[in-house]
């Protein structure tokens, strides 16, 4: 496939993919993508787009396919496709689930200050979700509260419905010395900016 046709075809594929048309092949989209990838013609976000949209998505192989094109382009080479991969694995998707490899590959992108804060933050969200869950690790309510508060930090404002919750005592509440604090919990949706799902719960307290 010349450069100039990959363009074209790829651009055609990935609106099919967002689509969820029945008619897109994703077995060839993805050796497209790898092919490109090879040529440097596609940058990191958009690899981690594509991998991401393939997760999720509910054509028939595609999130299996999700996996392997991670696999195939690297995921310890950039911050997106790292992340992308954790979320695969603890989720899991597009495979069988691996939450400890998963988890330190969240740990790793929380700690790196080269990634975006976004990706920090989302990172830091879920590695908060295994450690309230007990994903691949033993329940640890402190670690979970303040990793949800660090990924506010970094700007994933979904995280601070669950750090409300918390104060809610609607997870947590068999903590030591818990309490729930109503005044705390608000303080928390808040922070959740225009976030829908915050915004409902701070009605719900009000």
């Amino acid at each position: 496939m010349q450069m100039e046709s990959w363009v074209g075809t790829i651009e055609r594929e990935w609106h099919q993919l967002r689509r969820a048309d029945p008619a897109l092949d994703v077995e060839k989209f993805s050796r497209h993508v790898i092919a490109a990838n090879k040529t440097g013609f596609l940058s990191p976000e958009s690899l981690a787009a594509i991998a991401n949209a393939l997760l999720t998505s509910t054509l028939s192989h595609a999130p299996h396919l999700g996996r392997w094109l991670l696999e195939r382009i690297g995921v310890n080479r950039h911050p997106a496709w790292r992340m992308a991969m954790a979320i695969s694995l603890v989720t899991p998707t597009g495979g069988e689930a691996d939450f400890e490899r998963g988890n330190a590959i969240l740990e790793d992108v929380m700690k790196d200050e080269t990634a975006e804060d976004r990706l920090r933050g989302m990172a830091a969200a879920a590695l908060a979700d295994s450690a309230r869950l007990g994903r691949g690790m033993q329940v640890d309510v402190s670690r979970a509260r303040s990793l949800y508060e660090q990924a506010i930090e970094l700007g994933h404002r979904a995280s601070a419905r669950n750090l409300g919750l918390f104060w809610e005592g609607l997870w947590g509440a068999d903590d030591n010395g818990f309490i729930p604090d109503r005044t705390k919990a608000m303080q928390s949706y808040r922070r959740g900016g225009d976030d829908k799902n915050c915004q409902r719960r701070l009605e719900a307290l009000r």
